[in-house]
């Protein structure tokens, strides 16, 4: 008895399943190389975030951009703060309370030289007043001015149209928006 089928003997079935063998090897062989598609267009890179603008130190500081930042306001132990600067960073500039000697210290990051000392000016549309100033020795580094209670340009700077002007030599100006909470750490250390 034969193992094929009477069909198969034929030669036809024969042919068949050889043709169907190399369509198969076909397949498994390599195939042609599919073109991939092509790549997207990315998109354009987002441009790091502009330098602060400069302070001009020409024409009239009302003209000036005010510099870039937000007030705050706290009290402590000591009396009230109010601090000007970038959220979540140290303050450019602040203005205190001390209760226990009666007097507002106006402060700005920085320091001098070791053993040397300057002076800052608080410009305000009313007018200038200038105040000797040293380090603090604080961590991080302030240079400040102690100012009585009773001093008016307090007054100019809490009143000033808009904004004043801070500056220290060897240090860029300040343009510091003329907010509440200068009115109330004066009026804070008065009462």
């Amino acid at each position: 008895m034969s193992r094929w089928p009477d069909w198969f003997k034929d030669g036809s079935m024969k042919l068949i399943l050889a043709l169907l063998m190399c369509f198969g090897l076909a397949a498994c062989g390599s195939r042609p190389a599919v073109q991939a598609p092509a790549p997207k267009p990315s998109l354009p890179a987002v441009p790091p975030a502009p330098a602060p603008i400069a302070v001009p130190s020409e024409g009239n500081w009302q003209d000036w951009p005010t510099t870039a930042g937000d007030w705050a306001y706290r009290q402590d132990q000591r009396g009230s703060v109010a601090l000007f600067g970038m959220s979540g960073a140290d303050a450019d500039f602040l203005i205190r309370c001390d209760r226990n000697v009666r007097k507002i210290f106006v402060s700005r990051k920085g320091s001098f030289a070791e053993g040397e000392s300057g002076r800052m000016t608080l410009r305000a549309t009313t007018g200038l007043q200038t105040y000797a100033v040293a380090n603090t020795g604080s961590t991080p580094p302030y240079i400040s001015a102690e100012i009585a209670t009773s001093d008016p340009h307090l007054d100019a700077l809490a009143f000033s149209r808009g904004k004043f002007l801070v500056s220290v030599k060897g240090g860029a100006d300040l343009v510091i928006p003329s907010w509440a909470e200068v009115a109330r750490v004066v009026e804070d250390c008065r009462a």
